[in-house]
Order: structure tokens, then C-alpha cells, then sequence
């Protein structure tokens, strides 16, 4: 825990300091060449309270909303926006929130679509999946030979590149929950997939821990891509960049082949790799639960706009090997919901762009169709009021609300009331003393001061210490341009020996 040191009055600069006067055990994440899904299906963290801002119908935490199939597939029709389905109910409520029904009852099922998860595996011989599972007809299977001259021999259903052989059975059960949730049959057994005509084209590129390198995702989704798959699931993250993975869903991207990606399991202000990419290519998800509440655990979308979306995560059943069935929670299990919906609109019109489903995607999803009432998760159960035109928190050390409006209750006619609530919240631990944060209130401004450092606006919405390690610090804030509601990032790195 993290204690404060808040003084009671201002000083005669009028400055009040907040400072750190206990501190935790560093927290640092390696930068490594592997990927993992164990992110994405974790239990929930826990909560951070944070702000909102909104850009249009976009906001910096749960995006464009949650997904709804059956507008998006009637805008690829170009037909009036259909009528809601009853709800299925029971484990298939997850269908029932994305609008899933609302699809079927016009036609749209996902057939003809072929959707490649990229995971564990996937146990393809499940009741509930096995007419459902993709086979390359041009391969003999079991001759040795590579028939179809793809450089894979014997890939009839798929491809191990953990294992770099043709067997693509689930061996950790991860990826037999995520094909469930696209593709398990309609036939009242179990769960029913999103786009339950759909096929699963097992590819097999993390292994029975749930982690694999970078190369071999990348090397499934071209191969996805290069068999005929029109979708790819990846539900699977990692905290640093790769061009080669960012490479392969380019590539994915300029073929027409949509690329669904899990946004982190971390709790995060914004999504970690790849679903970061989604500014550019595919579309990130994060998670809500059964009341359409977002998670704990989810990433949040960012304040950089990107095609991320929400669908349900939290709690979800569906297939796991050996016919069974398990009720999983994470962003991995949100993203299958949309990479069965996008599957949807395929196939309604299946020459549709990435680009094309990206935008129908986020213009069908909550926050567009319903701009005036945009979802609002993780706020403070009785927010006070905001004086400030835009958000105002803090996010800087971790602890709950403090407010700084009982210590400073009417400064300047530009701030009359600043205890609206100052949310406190944390990103990265370090177990070296940090400088302290001196907020400066003038008539009409407020400025910070991060040791020597002060910020160059008053127009300050989001300030926080951020740390891959403890040799560098960085100052990151945002400057709200309030006359045109633009957001501008701005970053200050500090060398940590200058503040021992």
C-alpha cells in the first residue's frame, strides 16, 4: 500500500504537495519475444477508477462500445435496422447481448465463413464443434506428401506451428472455449456459437502453458490468411511491440481478412500488443459482463482512437476438450463474440474490406447509435459534480479518491469547487522515492510540478509516473484543448538518478 503525505493548508506559493511517504517492491514487465493468453483469461483485478473522455462516440475507456450484431449485418445488407430477436437466455446470453439472434432470424449465420483461431488448439472432435471444423479438401491426409504444395504436409486441419506438425488437438483447453464461442452448433445442446455456420480452421501457435513467440503467431496468421481463412481470432497478448507480428496482420489486412484481437486482461489504460495495432489494422476488444457493465480486468481502449469494441467476458460458457464444457472469464473470450459477429456480416456480403468492417463495427456499436447515453463503467459510485469542462483526475499513485475540496474549498472563480474528486490511480509500482507533486492553484489556472519539472498548461486532464524499469521515469499527461474537445498526449522522460 502506498500512504499519503496530503498537507492540510496551502502554502504561501499556494501549492499543496502530494507526496509518497511509504513505498512497494518494484513492479516491471520483462520485454521479451513471446506472446501469452494467460493475460486475457485471468480472474479480475482489481478496480481502477478512471476517467472518461469522449471524442464524438469514442471514449478512452470501453471505446465504441459494446458490439451489436444485427445492426451491423443490416448495414451490410443496406437494409432498415432489423428488429430484435427474443433472447435465448441461460449460458447463451452472451449471444442474446451482442444481438446475435437478431442475424440468425434474417438469414445470417455465418455460413460459407471460415474463422481461424490461432491458439492451443482446438479439440475438433467436440460434439458441439466437430461438423463445424475446417478441412483442407487439397490435402491427402496421412500420406506424407504436401498435396496441395503450401509448404505443410498433412495440414488437413490445420497447422502446429508450436509443435511445427499437422497436430492441432487442444492441449491446455483455451483455444476449444474460444472456437465454442464462434462456431458451436445451434442444436440446444451446450452453448450456441455467435456464427454457428461458421468453420473453425484450427491453427495451433501457443503451447500447452498458453504462451508461443512471436514468429510462429505470426507465421499462423499468414498461414490463415494463405488457406482461405476470412477471419482470425487472436486471443492472446503480449506487453511490447513486433514488427513481424504487425507485419502479418498487415498482410492479413491487405488480403481482406479481419483480424480480432483480445485487448489485455491487465486492467490497463490502454490495450496491450497486438490489439494495439487496431489504429491501423483489425479491432481490439475488451470485455463487459452480463449487465453490460465493463470489467475490472479489461484493458481500457485508450485516448488514442482506435477500432476497439466491447463484448461480453466475464463468466462465459462454452466448449473445452473432451466434451465438456466451463465457464471462462477474460478479454479472450470477448474477442471470439466479435470475430463470430464480424463472421455475420461476411456472410451477407463476404467481399467486404477490413476497412469496411472496421467502421460498420464501430458505427453500429453503442456509443455510435446511442451517442447521448454512452456506457460509463468504472466511476465512482456518487461522483460530485465537475466544475472543469473536461475530466480531472490524477492518475499518478495508487489509492481510492482524495479530496482535495475539503482542503481547498473555494480558490479562484476558475475552480470553485476542485473537490469534485481527484481520482488516485496506479500503473507501475517502484520501490525508489519519487519526488514529490506539487499542484499550484492561481485565480484562474492549476498547474503540476514533478520535481524541477513544471507542466507547460493549466489544461492538465490525466498526469501520471509511468516505469519499465527504475533507471527511467516518464511524465505523462494530457492537455485538454477545450474549445474543440482535442486530446494531445505529451510525454517527459527523466533519468531516476536525477531525483535521488
Amino acid at each position: 500500500m502506498i500512504k499519503f503525505d496530503i498537507a492540510e493548508t496551502l502554502n504561501s506559493s499556494n501549492q499543496l504537495n502530494i507526496a509518497p511517504t511509504d513505498s512497494i517492491n518494484s513492479f516491471q514487465t520483462a520485454v521479451d519475444s513471446s506472446l501469452s493468453f494467460k493475460n486475457h483469461s485471468s480472474l479480475p483485478s482489481d478496480a481502477k477508477e478512471e476517467p472518461i473522455f469522449n471524442t464524438n462516440s469514442y471514449n478512452f475507456n470501453n471505446g465504441y462500445g459494446l458490439v451489436n450484431a444485427g445492426k451491423a449485418v443490416s448495414t451490410v445488407t443496406g437494409e432498415s435496422p432489423y428488429v430484435d430477436a427474443p433472447p435465448l437466455g441461460g449460458n447463451n446470453w452472451g449471444a442474446d447481448l451482442v444481438k446475435a439472434p437478431t442475424a440468425w432470424q434474417n438469414g445470417y449465420t455465418g455460413q460459407g465463413i471460415i474463422v481461424a483461431v490461432l491458439d492451443t488448439g482446438v479439440d475438433y472432435n467436440h460434439n458441439d464443434l466437430n461438423s463445424n471444423i475446417w478441412i483442407n479438401t487439397k490435402e491427402i491426409a496421412g500420406n506424407g506428401i504436401d498435396d496441395d504444395g503450401n509448404g505443410f504436409v498433412d495440414d488437413v486441419r490445420g497447422w502446429n506451428f508450436d509443435g511445427n506438425n499437422n497436430n492441432v488437438l487442444d492441449d491446455e483447453s483455451h483455444g476449444t472455449h474460444v472456437a465454442g464461442t464462434i462456431a458451436a452448433k445451434n442444436d440446444g445442446n451446450g452453448v450456441t456459437g455467435i456464427a454457428y455456420n461458421s468453420q473453425i480452421m484450427a491453427v495451433k501457435v501457443l503451447d500447452e502453458n498458453g504462451s508461443g513467440s512471436y514468429s510462429n503467431i505470426a507465421n499462423g496468421v499468414r498461414y490463415a490468411v494463405d488457406n482461405g481463412a476470412n477471419v482470425i481470432n487472436l486471443s492472446l497478448g503480449g506487453n511490447s511491440g513486433n514488427n513481424t507480428l504487425k507485419s502479418a496482420i498487415e498482410y492479413a489486412s491487405n488480403k481482406g481478412v479481419i483480424v480480432v484481437m483480445a485487448a489485455g486482461n491487465e486492467g490497463a489504460s490502454q490495450p496491450s500488443y497486438p490489439a494495439r495495432y487496431a489504429n491501423d489494422f483489425g479491432i481490439a476488444v475488451g470485455a463487459v459482463n452480463q449487465s453490460n457493465q465493463f470489467t475490472d480486468f479489461s484493458n481500457r481502449s485508450g485516448s488514442q482512437e482506435i477500432k476497439y469494441v466491447t463484448a461480453p467476458g466475464e463468466d462465459i460458457y462454452s466448449t473445452v476438450p473432451n466434451n465438456k464444457y466451463a465457464t471462462y472469464s477474460g478479454t479472450s473470450m470477448a474477442a471470439p463474440h466479435v470475430a463470430g459477429v464480424v463472421a455475420l456480416m461476411l456472410s451477407a456480403n463476404p467481399n467486404l474490406t477490413d476497412s469496411q468492417v472496421r467502421d460498420i463495427i464501430v458505427n453500429t456499436s453503442e456509443n455510435t447509435t446511442n451517442p447521448q447515453q454512452p456506457q460509463q463503467p468504472n466511476q465512482p459510485s456518487n461522483p460530485s459534480p465537475s466544475p472543469f469542462p473536461f475530466p480531472f483526475p490524477i492518475d499518478l499513485l495508487p489509492f481510492g479518491l482524495i479530496n482535495i475540496g475539503a482542503i481547498l474549498p473555494n480558490i479562484g472563480a476558475g475552480f470553485p469547487d476542485i473537490g469534485s474528486g481527484f481520482p488516485i490511480g496506479f500503473d507501475t509500482q517502484s520501490n525508489m522515492q519519487l519526488p514529490p507533486i506539487v499542484i499550484s492553484v492561481g485565480e484562474n489556472n492549476l498547474g503540476l510540478k514533478f520535481g524541477g519539472i513544471e507542466t507547460k498548461t493549466p489544461q492538465i486532464e490525466n498526469f501520471s509516473y509511468y516505469s519499465g524499469s527504475d533507471e527511467m521515469w516518464e511524465l505523462r499527461y494530457y492537455d485538454s484543448n477545450v474549445n474543440n474537445s482535442l486530446v494531445k498526449e505529451e510525454i517527459e522522460k527523466y533519468d531516476a538518478d536525477r531525483f535521488l
